[in-house]
């Protein structure tokens, strides 16, 4: 699994029908899918899995209303239209794609803040942090021996992160 995927999320919330209905005019529109309701993450992991063996690209649709949540899982789309809260997921790993999925099957994927956000403001904190004591440093001489040391640590937690993390995410227009 090196080569580059990517997962694609769209999440329909259903309401004023029942589930059913709304998933039969999915169904209509789609050629090959794979339905899943009410999944765990080890299922729709396993499912998204076989359809990346023959494709890079996988979609995952989520019906959600207030009881269940269904979920379509195809290799390519047409005819459907963009809800709302959509996102695209470059994988380039399998514990980045067991990640996104958990990701989605939890029901986390659509948060506002999620740990992309978190994790960019620490980055901008620690970066406008190295920046004061480097200017710091430049004026004292025994806060300079520290703030030498600033950028490895900077390059390692970012090393870290990307290690971490496995993919990129980006909500689509």
């Amino acid at each position: 699994m090196g080569r580059k995927m990517r997962v694609i999320y769209y999440l329909f919330e259903v309401q004023n029908q029942p589930i059913s209905a709304y998933a039969k005019e999915i169904e209509g529109r789609l050629k090959h899918f794979i339905r899943l309701v009410n999944p765990d993450e080890y299922s729709l992991f396993e499912n998204v899995k076989s359809i990346l063996k023959t494709s890079n690209v996988v979609y995952v649709l989520e019906l959600r209303d207030d009881v269940s949540r269904w979920f379509y899982l195809a290799p390519s789309l047409e005819g459907i239209e963009r809800p709302k809260v959509a996102y695209e997921y470059e994988v380039g790993k399998e514990k980045g794609l067991e990640a996104v999925l958990w990701e989605i099957a939890e029901g986390k994927a659509h948060r506002t803040w999620s740990m992309n956000k978190i994790s960019g403001i620490l980055q901008a904190i620690l970066w406008g942090g190295f920046l004061i004591l480097s200017y710091i440093g430049y004026k004292n001489e025994q806060a300079g021996i520290i703030s030498n040391l600033l950028p490895l640590v900077f390059l390692l937690s970012g090393t870290i992160e990307g290690f971490r993390r496995g993919y990129k995410k980006k909500k689509k227009r």
